[in-house]
């Protein structure tokens, strides 16, 4: 890859799982019917977010690391890297073990302390997750090993007066000098 490839695929590579992660994250990971003692059946279900409370927030961090891999250059470009990759390291330590987490997560948040065990089969979000964590972690790789030949954002998006040109200094206070002899500059 030459150019602003490599650049693009980061940045859209990593957003991209961040969104899969957010995405799925959102949605129902196991549903299941229980037959309470008192109030007969009860349909319950377990949204990821409540299953992997911290895949949300993951997911958003991710999803602003994304921009920071464009607004950061250099050796700070290389540290966005990896902070990408622990954080999707995380996000698929937290993805592959999340499954196992449904019934608990049923039997605490729906049933409550009635003492009902439920038993329930996370379906496929959790790997969408995953693979969502994996894109990222593969993402901020690519920003490691390949953000040396990586363009900057130009300095006309740095802050005022953050760097000026030594060029265009002097040729303000050359402008400055001329008003003082009593010259015309633009003449």
């Amino acid at each position: 890859m030459s150019g602003r490839r490599p650049l693009v695929v980061a940045i859209a590579g990593c957003a991209l799982g961040a969104a899969l992660i957010l995405l799925s994250s959102g949605r129902v990971w196991a549903r299941v019917v229980v037959a309470l003692p008192a109030a007969g059946r009860a349909h319950l279900a377990a949204p990821g977010h409540a299953v992997a409370p911290s895949l949300p927030a993951l997911g958003i961090a991710l999803l602003a690391l994304a921009a920071a891999i464009l607004a950061a250059s250099g050796a700070l470009r290389r540290i966005v890297g990896v902070v990408i990759v622990l954080v999707g390291a995380i996000a698929i330590g937290v993805s592959v073990t999340a499954p196992g987490d449904v019934d608990t997560t049923l039997e605490h948040r729906e049933v409550g302390a009635a003492g009902i065990p439920v038993h329930a089969a996370a379906n496929g979000w959790w790997v969408l997750a995953l693979v969502g964590a994996i894109l990222c972690t593969a993402a901020g790789a690519l920003t490691v090993f390949r953000s040396r030949q990586w363009s900057q954002l130009g300095a006309k998006y740095d802050a005022p007066g953050a760097q000026q040109s030594t060029a265009s200094a002097d040729t303000t206070t050359q402008t400055w000098d001329a008003l003082d002899r009593g010259e015309d500059p633009t003449a």
